[in-house]
This record gives structure tokens, sequence and C-alpha cells, in this order.
């Protein structure tokens, strides 16, 4: 089953109904309740949603993002051997960020881009439809009502820039020396606009197996992302059971499971974290098997 959030190309920019997504119409549940209120009231599933019969062609209808204002949204990053850079390192456990529920825009909304530079990030992300604390694997997986596509678009002149000097004792001579530290990453991960989803939610029922599911991202045509799920270091449920041991994951939340890298005629003689799109407007199609197609323009910050 996929899940949308939408509204009437005639109604308020704010305007927020759920429908179920059955090949090109969007029906209406009998009960109009947005996504993310009914996570966090009651189980989401095939069985417990009854669908009226008002429906709509999807191009009738404006996709917002599945779940608009998350109460928290947990992002792997280097969770594939194409953000590592190579094939000798070893992760023991997922490295994390968040990005700010109010970057999140939906399906067609226009992500603004800094002069500096941005690089998209296709990512499967989970959509968590029950509360867990300490969840084991299987306990988180249960856990995980559906997935989506997220762009977890980054600035990454950013998190240069905010690189600074700190005295910190070296670990090779144990003496407490100046040296540079890298930046946060919280600044060029939280822009406004810089957290697109959608466009739907598939089901976990559907959607029970995500290994081996090709990611792409294309600019205008040109490819510069080319993967597969099959390249997580850590799956979706582990990521959540990971979190979950220190921080109580909630309905509605998302946890995003990283992306692959950049093609080669993409990256060419860059590491993986100094890519960036070329500094023009264009579009963005990001794209994960059995889930389908998110596309964003981009357009650049006029100051």
């Amino acid at each position: 089953m996929k899940l949308c959030s939408f509204r009437l190309r005639d109604e308020e920019e704010d305007a927020e109904r759920m429908g179920v997504l059955e090949g090109t119409k969007v029906s209406e549940p009998i009960t109009r309740t947005p996504l993310l209120e009914m996570l966090r009231s009651t189980a989401v599933s095939q069985a417990a949603i009854r669908l009226g019969s008002e429906t709509h062609r999807l191009e009738e209808v404006v996709l917002g993002p599945p779940v608009a204002r998350p109460g928290k949204i947990v992002a792997a990053i280097v969770n594939t051997r194409g953000m590592l850079g190579g094939e000798d390192v070893v992760l023991d456990r997922p490295r994390l960020d968040m990005k700010a529920p109010s970057t999140v825009i939906g399906p067609g909304s226009k992500v603004s881009a800094p002069k500096s530079g941005i690089r998209p990030e296709v990512e499967l992300a989970a959509i968590v439809g029950s509360a867990i604390s300490h969840a084991s694997v299987s306990e988180a997986k249960k856990a995980i009502m559906g997935f989506t596509i997220l762009n977890d678009v980054t600035a990454p002149r950013d998190s240069k820039e905010d690189a600074y000097q700190a005295y910190r004792r070296d670990k090779n001579t144990g003496r407490i020396e100046k040296t540079t530290l890298r930046g946060p990453l919280f600044r060029s991960k939280n822009h406004d606009t810089f957290c697109p989803m959608g466009p739907w939610v598939v089901t976990a029922e559907e959607m029970a197996d995500t290994a081996g599911r090709r990611m792409t991202t294309l600019f205008d045509g040109m490819m510069v992302q080319d993967g597969s799920t099959s390249e997580y270091i850590f799956k979706p449920e582990e990521v959540a059971s990971y979190v979950s041991g220190f921080l109580e994951l909630e309905p509605g939340d998302v946890v995003s499971c990283g992306s692959v890298g950049w093609t080669k005629a993409a990256l060419g003689d860059l590491d993986p974290t100094e890519f960036v799109l070329p500094s023009k407007p264009g579009k963005l199609e990001l794209q994960i098997d059995g889930i389908g197609l998110l596309s964003n323009p981009v357009v650049l910050e006029q100051s």
C-alpha cells in the first residue's frame, strides 16, 4: 500500500489530506486524518484504513511530504562504502546526524541552493509506526511502518568553514596541542528546504525486503549517483535499533539510512565530501526501485 499526503490544486497550501495511491488514483479514507496524526493515534495498515468513495486523479492533486513535520529526523551518515571512500574502512556502529523537521519539503517544491553549492544524497528513509526504546533489531523492524525517499541535501562548504582550532591531547604524542577540528555537519545539512521527502510511503507489508533496490540521482538528466540499498553497512532496522538504544523513537519519526556515493563521471578526482552540483538552476530526480520518483527543482539563493 502506498500512502501519500496531498491537497487539491485549488486548496490553500497548508491543506493536508491523507490518501491511498492506487495506480494513478488517490483514494481518501473515510476518516480524514493527516498521516502523522493517524500514526500517533493508531497502527497504520491496509486492514486498518477504510477507504471512502472519494477519489482523485493523481494529476489533480499536489503531493506534499508524506510526513509534513516529523518529531525528529535521524540520519545515518557514511553508511555505504561509497561514502567512506574505500573498501578497507570498517564501522562498528552507525554514525548519525539530525535534520530539523522544518527543513522538510515535498515533491515539486523548490530546493534553495547557496552559492557555495549543494550535493544531493539519495537515501532510503524508514517511517517509524510505533514507539520503541532499547529495541532489538527484530523489534525495530516490526516498528517500521514504511519507507520513502529522502534527499539529505548538504552544503559541504559550511562544515569546512565551521572547522575550528582547539587544544586537544594528541593521541600519538600524549601532549595537549593546538589542532584543527572538523566543523560540525549541522549547518551544512539544515538550511531551509534541505530535506525533500516523498513522493509517498510504501508500507512495510508491501516492501518487506529492502535489499537490492537501485538508488539513483539525476541532475538535469546527468546521472550523479547510482547505487543500491545492498550497499548499506547497517540495514534500516539496525540503524533504528541502535538509535532506540539511547533515544526513544516515536510514531512519525524518520530514520534515514544514508546515501550511496557519486558516479565516477560526476565525482572525478574529488573525494566524496567535495562534490557539489554545478552552480545553476536545474531539476533533481531521485529514484529508489519499489518506491518511485522524488523530483524537486533547484533554485539559486539571491543573497
